[in-house]
């Protein structure tokens, strides 16, 4: 269990199965706002794409049932939910998306950005292996088993290995030593790990324990890769919930009433 799975403060009840699909739905995305306003990230990312994916095997039976259009906004609920959206979001929270950055001559980063296959690749772009596999981590493996927020301890621990470069990328042979204690201890003496910043740059060597400092600079990465789909995806699902609500009424009350003028024309 994570830092953060121990400390959201979670139902101490069973809460209710609903039959109905919108007031399911309302409690789902109401959990996954409540660890979005404070602050627990991961498991608002879990709760979200566990109700994507609830959500659309719903919206497929929906769709067979060919309901009318909103009559106020002339919304017709979809099959299914952005399916590019959908797959990318996936796609960084199981794993196997890409970092690529572009650098100038002094091999300075002038630009960065995820990408979900080697096709997408630009000439001037390379390649980031941040996992030993050419490929970021799931994000879902980043939930740290440590405190983010202790600034106390200057490492993360994470839940799938990192190359060491990447993990303690900026620090020099003595900041890895005197800040992090990367040190063989003898009898007599300590020796550095490292004695040059060629040998921290080429280590290929694998690490659960990152920097804070790089640690935030990837969750950064990706948090602005996945709250814009977030946003819409989200708004997507609220519109399909209202119009569910509103043509089902109208629909009910037509039933109830005998009056055609009910009927939503499409």
């Amino acid at each position: 269990m994570s830092v953060e799975d121990g400390d959201a403060k979670q139902p101490k009840s069973v809460i209710m199965h609903h039959l109905d699909p919108v007031l399911k739905y309302q409690i789902k995305m109401g959990v996954t706002d409540f660890n979005e306003d404070y602050d627990h990230f991961f498991l608002m990312m879990n709760n979200f794409i566990n109700t994507v994916g609830h959500f659309n095997v719903w919206l497929k039976r929906i769709h067979k049932r060919n309901l009318p259009p909103n009559p106020r906004t002339h919304y017709k609920i979809p099959s299914e939910l952005n399916p590019d959206f959908v797959t990318k979001l996936k796609q960084i929270w199981y794993g196997n998306v890409f970092l690529t950055q572009t650098r100038d001559r002094h091999s300075q980063i002038l630009d960065q950005r995820i990408v979900y296959s080697h096709k997408e690749l630009k000439t001037d772009e390379e390649i980031l292996d941040v996992n030993g596999r050419g490929e970021m981590p799931a994000l879902m493996h980043m939930n740290p088993r440590s405190k983010t927020k202790d600034d106390t301890d200057p490492r993360v621990l994470l839940q799938e290995a990192i190359r060491f470069d990447v993990a303690y990328d900026g620090y020099d042979p003595d900041q890895l030593a005197q800040v992090f204690g990367f040190i063989y201890k003898y009898v007599d003496g300590e020796v550095y790990m490292f004695n040059s910043d060629a040998e921290v740059m080429t280590s290929d060597a694998l690490v659960m324990e990152i920097s804070r400092e790089v640690f935030h600079k990837l969750i950064r990465i990706l948090v602005m890769e996945i709250l814009p789909m977030y946003y819409e995806l989200t708004a997507d699902i609220e519109e399909c919930l209202g119009t569910y609500s509103l043509v089902n009424n109208l629909l009910e009350l037509q039933s109830q009433t005998g009056e055609e003028s009910y009927v939503v024309e499409y």
